[in-house]
């Protein structure tokens, strides 16, 4: 299938995207304006986190991976909901193309440099505009949608799968009740799969709890077996069938939950300011402040005011700042739970 122009309507988009990081808040809310675009929201909201804390954009890189293009007839010149008949509709080609846009920014605040970095999957709509074509929709997609597309050889370099042998499997228990709280591990494997999928593990609509659970096991945190998925904190992985987990893996209120209760058996501690936190230690996001926890976060570095940066899942995130201030999902309500995994 031929669709000439369309790679090049993309390519321009995104680097005219690029460009915002350098023209200030002021051109990015014109480029919104104009792109009418979910993506560019996004950017505008990571512009103005940067503004607020003094931080100087020095470098702005964007990648675009393509990863699938389809091709849909709509009724009428891009508007399906026309009240013509259908005899008198003309059919206009519409493209839907999924990709990944990667963002880095290198920022200077003070006399300190810091690097950030994230990974945008987005299903763009294009329609046909005069010889070339015109994104008309950028629609975010989320870790599943991702994960089925693979992971390119680029990506996987230096990555291994690591998969557990069947005699581990059967006594994980046994073997790894006793290890050390690693925080080294933690960072290691946080910064290893923060922008890919470890094949040993699902990967979920929303990935981030277990992403943040994947980091706290391979730096030693014990998993905790049960039969049924609403107790323990644990992953089964099944030859030939499907792999079982527990809530408190997969989802955030659940492992919230399993915290409170580790907390109690003096394994975790909630600490009352992000600053008292440590390398390999994790944060839950409540984002309307109603007492339902829906994002994790697990910390792995610290900027010059000693504020948590951490990587995550769902939006794909490399030493993003702890607090979130820059993601639609921030309200002001939003509460934070800060929990120092206890080393012993």
């Amino acid at each position: 299938m031929n669709h000439p122009g369309w790679a090049d309507a993309i390519r321009t988009y995104y680097e005219q995207k690029n460009q915002i990081w350098f023209q200030g808040g002021a051109g990015l809310s014109r480029m919104v304006a104009s792109f009418r675009v979910h993506g560019c929201q996004e950017a505008l909201l990571w512009y103005q986190r940067l503004a607020r804390r003094r931080r100087t954009v020095l470098q702005s890189v964007t990648r675009v991976d393509t990863r699938r293009v389809r091709r849909q007839l709509t009724n009428g010149p891009g508007d399906p909901k026309s009240q013509k008949p259908a005899s008198a509709r003309l059919s206009t080609e519409k493209l839907w193309v999924d990709v990944l846009e990667h963002v880095q920014l290198l920022y200077r605040t003070g006399e300190d440099v810091g690097e950030e970095r994230r990974i945008y999957p987005w299903r763009l709509a294009l329609l046909p505009a005069g010889g070339t074509w015109r994104i008309v929709e950028e629609r975010p997609l989320n870790d599943a949608d991702r994960a089925v597309w693979g992971t390119s050889p680029q990506e996987q370099e230096g990555k291994s799968a690591d998969r557990a042998p069947g005699w581990w499997r059967e006594r994980w228990r046994k073997l790894f009740s006793f290890r050390r709280f690693d925080r080294l591990q933690v960072f290691k494997y946080a910064e290893l799969w923060w922008d890919g999928y470890n094949p040993r593990f699902r990967a979920f609509r929303v990935d981030c709890t277990n992403f943040v659970s994947q980091c706290l096991w391979h730096g030693g945190f014990p998993m905790d077996p049960a039969e049924r998925p609403e107790q323990g904190w644990w992953y089964a992985w099944k030859e030939g069938g499907e792999d079982r987990w527990s809530l408190s893996w997969a989802v955030s209120h659940s492992l919230y939950w399993y915290m409170v209760q580790k907390a109690r058996e003096g394994k975790v501690r909630f600490v009352d300011l992000p600053q008292r936190l440590y390398v390999g230690d994790i944060i839950l996001y409540d984002w309307n402040g109603d007492g339902t926890w829906q994002h994790a976060a697990v910390v792995v570095d610290f900027d010059p005011e000693g504020q948590p940066l951490v990587n995550a899942h769902t939006t794909a995130s490399y030493h993003r700042l702890w607090d979130y201030g820059d993601s639609p999902a921030w309200t002001r309500e939003t509460r934070y739970a800060f929990i120092h995994i206890e080393d012993g």
